[in-house]
């Protein structure tokens, strides 16, 4: 057994699961804001414009951890015997 894979294995993992966590979060949040403009059409639009972008931002890089993460996990999987993983595994 390659302990320090494994090790690496579970940091990744966890790095992984944190950035997957955070790209919910961002767009969830995302879509409550977008819902309000929805509801409520006296709110302009270009008043929220910033902030949806910003978010967007923000999802973009949590997912670009996410991934590259995911490619440490499973180059640390062939390593020490653990399954690898996809983006699916975060599905909620």
């Amino acid at each position: 057994m390659d302990y320090q894979s494994l090790g690496e294995y579970h940091a990744f993992l966890k790095q992984a699961k944190n950035a997957a966590d955070k790209r919910y979060d961002v767009l969830h949040n995302l879509a409550i804001q977008i819902r309000n403009l929805a509801e409520n059409p006296g709110k302009a639009i270009d008043m929220e414009t910033e902030a949806i972008k910003t978010a967007i931002v923000e999802a973009k890089k949590a997912e670009f951890e996410m991934t590259a993460a995911i490619g440490c996990v499973n180059e640390a999987a062939k390593l020490c015997g653990e399954k690898e993983i996809t983006t699916d595994d975060f599905k909620r």
